[in-house]
Formats: structure tokens, sequence, C-alpha cells
């Protein structure tokens, strides 16, 4: 089984596939970062946070006209 040794940070994701026997041994911490080894069948994705697109702001509400009530 190949083993990925990796180091995460907050709000980085491990994106394991169903069904690959995957283990994860957490190795140690060190400030918020935590080092694992994950030894699975398939490939795994480790997404950073750093990577992720940064979050747009909602979008603007447009004032509309009042509508009368319909009786």
């Amino acid at each position: 089984m190949p083993k990925l040794h990796t180091t995460l940070e907050p709000g980085d994701v491990l994106l394991i596939p169903a069904g690959s026997g995957a283990a994860i041994t957490f190795i140690e911490k060190s400030g918020r970062r935590s080092r694992v080894i994950v030894e699975s069948n398939e490939p795994v994705t480790v997404t950073r946070a750093s990577n992720a697109p940064a979050q747009q702001s909602p979008e603007r509400l447009v004032p509309r006209r009042p509508m009368p009530n319909r009786a």
C-alpha cells in the first residue's frame, strides 16, 4: 500500500475514495499543524486551505419598488 507523508494545516481537506481501504496514522502535532501518514490503495487528494478559491461577497440586493397588495 503506498504511503503519503503530509503536514495538514487548519482548513486542509483530505479526499479519500470510498472503498480504498485507507488508514490514517497521526504522527505529531506542532502548533496548528499535524503530521500524518495516509496509506491507501487509491490516490488521495489533499486540498490546501490556501489553494481554495476566495469566498466571494454575496450578490448585492437591488431595491425594488413596493407592490400594492391585491385583494
